[in-house]
């Protein structure tokens, strides 16, 4: 019940079970319902270089063109960027290849 944090739980105990006007069952109702609408937004995050729920990345977008674009080419002359592109590429190195990222499940 506290898939929204300890904050959340709190507040769906006092909302929908304690001293309310809805049965336990409605507040079971609700509680899930509740969670289903908050959880939906997670479907819309995206990550070119790593896709999202709805569709794959964007070909040829590397994890160092997405944290590359955070700079302006001035800041980049500066050097800024650099911590970026080692987080980047440590990032590609601790992920998935691309070629296994939509193959079909192994048997």
């Amino acid at each position: 019940m506290g898939g929204g944090g300890n904050i959340g739980a709190v507040l769906i105990q006092v909302i929908f079970f304690k001293g309310s006007k809805f049965s336990t069952e409605m507040g079971i109702t609700y509680m899930g319902m509740m969670a289903i609408v908050c959880t939906l937004p997670i479907a819309l995050i995206y990550f070119p270089q790593w896709g999202g729920m709805i569709r794959g990345p964007k070909p040829n977008y590397t994890e160092q063109d997405y944290y590359l674009s955070e700079w302006t080419e001035e800041e980049q002359q500066q050097g800024f960027h650099e911590t970026s592109m080692k987080f980047a590429e440590n990032s590609k190195r601790e992920g998935v290849e691309r070629s296994t990222l939509f193959s079909p499940p192994l048997k």
